[in-house]
């Protein structure tokens, strides 16, 4: 979900975009933003064990996860906008994405305990089905989108309007005791996460400057771990 702001879009930020430059420059620029995304996942996927196995981690969980999953919204509003207001500040942005990986990383450990909890024989499994999962998809989604020259910039309404809907059926849930978390709504967020990550690719090649690799990278991922977390709880619903 793409953490760039408006002025972005209207272009004062210093720096040609990627699709302007020559191809060694634009190859520069991606290896920069994949690094940085990699090193978001190496922090992402460290935090997440450590939360899933120290006791200190998941005190400092316990008053987030208080307000039920109200509380992890307002965490990842707020990160979102963290992204936001550093987008073009370098090495804010360097900052906010190790931070962001890190706490995305504790948010997701009850998760993971969670689907443990559901099947402990199986639920390593699980896990590990759904990392690879994510990663097929997305990797041969942001290889598609790379290669090809189509333009996805009308998918953008679509989008948003889908996320719209879900995330307010989400909030909705918490009101009436909905199941928010079932295989029909799960595969509903990992379809519009896939088109989240084509849109943001697209996005990235024609509309970021070389100088914001690290909001590119923060961008690609939010895409990947919402991903991730929703194939969770598919493969999960699956064996309830």
């Amino acid at each position: 979900m793409n953490v760039q702001n408006q002025s972005v879009a209207g272009r004062p930020y210093r720096g040609m975009l990627a699709i302007e430059v020559d191809t060694p420059e634009r190859l520069a620029f991606l290896r920069k933003v994949y690094s940085l995304f990699g090193a978001a996942m190496a922090v992402f996927a460290a935090t997440a064990w450590w939360g899933t196995t120290s006791a200190t981690a998941q005190r400092l969980l316990a008053p987030i996860f208080s307000m039920g999953i109200l509380g992890p919204i307002l965490v990842m509003i707020g990160l979102f906008l963290m992204l936001r207001a550093t987008a073009s500040r370098y090495p804010l942005n360097v900052v906010a994405l190790v931070a962001v990986a890190g706490l995305e990383g504790l948010l997701t450990a009850p998760l993971l305990l969670y689907v443990l909890s559901v099947d402990p024989v199986a639920g390593g499994g699980i896990i590990a089905k759904a990392s690879i999962m994510t990663v097929v998809v997305f990797g041969g989604l942001t290889l598609y989108t790379l290669t090809t020259r189509a333009d996805f910039s009308w998918m953008r309404a679509a989008l948003w309007i889908g996320f719209a809907i879900l995330f307010g059926f989400s909030l909705l849930g918490l009101l009436f005791g909905w199941d928010t978390t079932g295989f029909g709504i799960s595969l509903a967020w990992i379809v519009l996460m896939a088109g989240f990550t084509v849109y943001d690719t697209n996005t990235i090649m024609h509309r970021y400057p070389t100088s914001m690799a690290a909001a590119a990278a923060a961008t690609l991922f939010i895409d990947f771990v919402l991903m991730f977390q929703r194939m969770l709880l598919l493969l999960t619903s699956r064996r309830d």
